[in-house]
C-alpha cells in the first residue's frame, strides 16, 4: 500500500539532488508507515519539466442568473484519487496529486466524486464547467504527445470508490466526455484547465439531478502505451496542495417554490433464508456455495434493489455486530472452563466452523469489561449506626489485615440520593433529647472528625456565580471542576512568562487526551483551555538557533525515512541520516551544535544525537523490547525530555542528559503521559 503523498518519491527515478536544487516539500513523518514501490521493472530516464513557481492562475466565476445561483463542488475526504493498473483496491485517497497517463508502462487514472446534496431540488440547470489545477509535470513528456481526457460518469459506476480497483474503475462506461481533450501544451503546472459541460452535457446533468442522483463522477486519464508520461492536478489534499482542488462549477435558475417529489426506487422485497440449525452446518453451507460459485459462477445480479428483513439476532456476533453499528459498548460474556475432554474437543470444533463462516475471532476491543452487578450496601438510617459500621470494619480490618478485592469489570450499583433539608437546631427539651443528642455528636465525631461538616446531600441555597472566563493554565491541584477547552485565542509572537522552562505534554488523565503543562522545578501539573501552546512549540523544535535551516524527515532511494536539513532561504535539501531502520523526530539543540532524533537502527524504537552535518552519531538509550521516543532539548540544551514505556508498560515522562547520562522518570502517574515539548 502506498502513503498519503508519496507519489512522488515512488515515481522519482533520478538521484537525489544537490543542496541548492531539492524540492521544497515539507513532508515530515510523525510515525512511519512502510509503503511499497508503484512497479518492480525499473524506470526510464525522463527529461524533467521544472514546476512553475507562481500562484494558480484561476479564471473568474460567472454571474449567477437572477433568482439563481452559482454552486462550486469540491471533493471531501475520501473523494478523490488515483489508481494505477494492478491496484485492486483504493490506495491513494487523499493524496495531493491527481495522475493521469502512463509510468513504468503502467496506465494511471484519476478519479474524483462530487456530492450533489447541496444542490437546491429542481432547479434548472444553465451552465457548467468542470476546473483542474496543473500541481506536478515532474513526469510529463511532451515528445511523447497523446491527449487527456475527462469523462463523466454516473453514481451507479463507482457508488463506493474506496471499495474499487483499477479494473473496475477504468471499465466503468462514461456517460459524457468533456471537451476539449488536453494536450501537453495545455498542462501548465499552476494554471486552471477549465473543461466547460456542453448542451448534451447539461441536460444529462440535469437528468441525473431529477432522477434523486447524490452523486456525479469525473474519471481522468492520459495517454497509454509503452512509453511513459504522466502528469498531475491538484487533489487539494495532502501536504503537497496547492488548495487549489478540482471544482464542479454549477449555475442554476431559479429553485421551484415547490420541489420536486424524490423518485421512489423499485424494490423486490426478498424472503428469508432459513437459518442453518447450528454453527457446524452453516459451515458446510458455506463450502457448498464455494464449490457452486467455483464450478457454475456467481449469480447475475438483479436490477433492482433487493431488501430482505432482518430477523432478531441469532447469536452473540450478530449481538456485537448491532451494538457496534448502533455505537453501544460491547458486551463480552464470560466464557466457561470445558467441564470435560469431551466438551472441550466440541468447542474446538465449533471454533473452527464459526473460522469458516465468519473468518477469525474478532479481538476484544480495548475498554471491553464483563459486567459484574455489586449491589450498593443499604445506607444507614442514622449517623449512629453508620459510626457503628465504621467501627465493625474497623475490627474487621484489623483481623483480616486487608480486604478482598473487587473482581475485574465490577460494576457498583447506586442509588439516588436523597436531599437532606438543613432546618435549625433547636434546644432540647429534655434530658432524654440532650442525651441523644450527645450521642449523635459522638458518631458525628467517629464518621467525619471532630468538625461536623454538613449532612450528606444537604440543600443550602446558593447565590449564582457570574460566568468568568477560564484562565490559559489551570493548575491541577488547584482545579475544581475540571474546565472544558475554550476557543483559541491568537498565538502571541513570545512566550508568556508562565511557560518559560517549563514542558508540554499529552495525558490521557482527564479520560480524553488533554494537552497539559509540567513545571520541573516542582512537579506540579497543569491542564490548559487552549492547544496554540503546543503547535508553537512543535513548530519551533526541528529549527536550527539561527533561524536559516529546518530539519524534515523524508524517504531515501531505499525508501526509508531519514533525517534531512533544509535551508530556508533557497529550499535546498541534505540528507543527515543514513539509517537501515526510520529515523525520525528530530529535535535541533538550542545550542546549534546537537540534534536529536528518535531511529530503529537497533531493531526497536531509541533516542540519539548527531552532528549538525550528521557526524558524529551517538546512542543516548538501550532498551530490549521497549521504546523511547519523541526527545525535546531543555532550554539551556544540558538535557533531554522524552517518552518511554520502560519499567511500567505505560507513556511516561523521563529525562536524562545531553550525554544520555542520568536517565530518571521526570513525572511518574498512573496515566498516559507523552509527546513532551520543552518550552524555550
Amino acid at each position: 500500500m502506498y502513503g498519503r503523498d508519496q507519489i512522488a518519491p515512488l515515481l522519482s527515478d533520478r538521484a537525489a539532488p544537490p543542496l541548492a536544487e531539492a524540492a521544497t516539500t515539507n513532508a515530515v513523518v510523525a510515525e512511519p508507515t512502510p509503503t511499497l514501490p508503484i512497479a518492480t521493472a525499473a524506470p526510464t530516464e525522463l527529461p524533467v519539466v521544472a514546476a512553475a513557481e507562481r500562484p494558480a492562475e484561476k479564471q473568474p466565476t460567472p454571474t449567477a442568473a437572477p433568482g439563481g445561483s452559482i454552486e462550486t463542488l469540491a471533493p471531501g475526504s475520501g473523494a478523490a484519487g488515483w489508481w494505477a493498473e494492478g491496484d485492486l483496491r483504493a490506495e491513494h485517497l487523499d493524496d495531493s496529486y491527481l495522475y493521469a497517463g502512463t509510468n513504468q508502462g503502467r496506465p494511471i487514472l484519476s478519479l474524483i466524486r462530487f456530492d450533489l446534496n447541496r444542490l437546491p431540488p429542481g432547479a434548472p440547470v444553465l451552465a457548467a464547467d468542470l476546473r483542474l489545477t496543473g500541481l506536478s509535470a515532474e513526469r510529463l513528456d511532451p515528445a511523447q504527445g497523446g491527449v487527456w481526457k475527462v469523462e463523466l460518469l454516473p453514481e451507479a459506476a463507482a457508488p463506493e470508490i474506496s471499495r474499487l480497483g483499477y479494473p473496475e474503475l477504468a471499465a466503468g462506461q462514461s456517460a459524457i466526455t468533456l471537451s476539449p481533450q488536453l494536450t501537453a501544451g495545455d498542462l501548465v503546472v499552476g494554471t486552471e484547465n477549465v473543461l466547460p459541460l456542453t448542451a448534451e452535457a447539461i441536460q444529462w446533468l440535469q437528468e441525473q439531478l431529477n432522477q434523486g442522483a447524490k452523486l456525479v463522477l469525473a474519471r481522468i486519464s492520459g495517454p497509454q502505451g509503452s512509453a511513459d508520461s504522466l502528469y498531475a492536478w491538484d487533489s487539494g489534499a495532502g501536504p503537497a496542495t496547492g488548495g487549489n482542488p478540482p471544482s464542479l462549477l454549477i449555475s442554476l435558475g431559479a429553485p421551484p417554490e415547490t420541489p420536486p417529489a424524490a423518485p421512489t426506487e423499485q424494490m423486490i422485497v426478498a424472503t428469508l433464508t432459513p437459518t442453518p440449525g447450528n454453527v457446524l452446518t452453516a459451515a458446510a453451507d458455506a463450502l457448498t456455495a464455494t464449490k457452486q460459485a467455483a464450478t457454475q459462477g456467481t449469480a447475475t445480479p438483479s436490477i433492482y434493489a433487493i431488501a430482505t428483513p432482518t430477523p432478531p439476532a441469532g447469536n452473540l456476533a450478530t449481538v456485537e455486530a448491532m451494538r457496534f453499528a448502533a455505537g453501544l459498548p460491547p458486551l463480552v460474556i464470560y466464557t466457561a472452563t470445558p467441564a470435560n475432554a469431551e466438551t472441550a474437543e466440541f468447542a474446538e470444533r465449533v471454533a473452527t466452523a464459526v473460522a469458516l463462516t465468519t473468518g477469525t475471532f474478532t479481538p476484544v476491543p480495548d475498554g471491553a469489561v464483563t459486567p459484574i452487578i455489586i449491589l450498593p450496601t443499604p445506607k444507614p438510617e442514622n449517623v449512629a449506626t453508620l459510626a457503628a459500621q465504621m467501627l465493625t470494619m474497623t475490627v474487621e480490618a484489623e483481623q483480616r489485615r486487608a480486604a478482598t478485592p473487587l473482581p475485574f469489570g465490577a460494576v457498583m450499583a447506586t442509588t439516588t440520593p436523597t436531599p437532606v433539608l438543613l432546618k435549625y437546631t433547636l434546644t432540647p427539651e429534655n434530658r432524654a433529647t440532650a442525651a441523644y443528642l450527645v450521642v449523635e455528636a459522638t458518631a458525628n465525631v467517629i464518621v467525619y472528625g471532630t468538625n461536623t461538616p454538613l449532612p450528606p446531600f444537604a440543600m443550602t441555597p446558593t447565590r449564582t456565580p457570574a460566568p468568568t472566563a477560564l484562565p490559559l493554565i489551570q493548575w491541577e491541584d488547584a482545579l475544581t471542576p475540571r474546565p472544558s477547552p475554550t476557543p483559541t485565542a491568537a498565538i502571541p509572537n513570545a512566550w508568556p512568562a508562565a511557560f518559560q522552562g517549563n514542558v508540554l505534554f499529552m495525558s490521557d488523565r482527564d479520560t480524553t487526551p488533554r494537552l497539559m503543562l509540567l513545571d520541573p522545578a516542582t512537579g506540579r501539573t497543569a491542564f490548559l483551555t487552549q492547544d496554540w501552546p503546543a503547535r508553537k512549540a512543535r513548530a519551533i523544535e526541528p529549527l536550527s538557533p539561527d533561524g536559516r535551516y529546518d530539519l524534515v524527515v523524508q524517504e531515501d532511494s531505499r525508501r526509508i525515512p531519514q533525517v534531512h536539513i533544509r535551508e530556508l532561504s533557497s529550499g535546498g535539501m541534505r540528507q543527515l541520516t543514513t539509517t537501515t531502520g526510520w529515523s525520525y523526530d528530530p529535535a535541533w539543540s538550542p545550542r546549534g551544535d546537537r540534534i536529536a532524533f528518535v531511529s530503529q537502527e537497533a531493531g526497536n524504537d531509541e533516542i540519539y544525537t548527531m552532528g549538525t552535518d550528521g557526524s558524529d552519531l551517538l546512542r543516548l538509550t538501550t532498551n530490549t523490547w521497549e521504546w523511547d521516543k519523541h526527545p525535546s532539548w531543555s532550554p539551556d540544551g544540558r538535557q533531554i525530555v522524552f517518552w518511554s514505556n520502560r519499567d511500567t508498560g505505560q507513556r511516561q515522562l523521563w529525562v536524562m542528559n545531553a550525554d544520555g547520562s542520568n536517565q530518571r522518570p521526570l513525572l511518574t502517574s498512573p496515566y498516559n503521559d507523552w509527546d513532551p515539548l520543552w518550552v524555550k
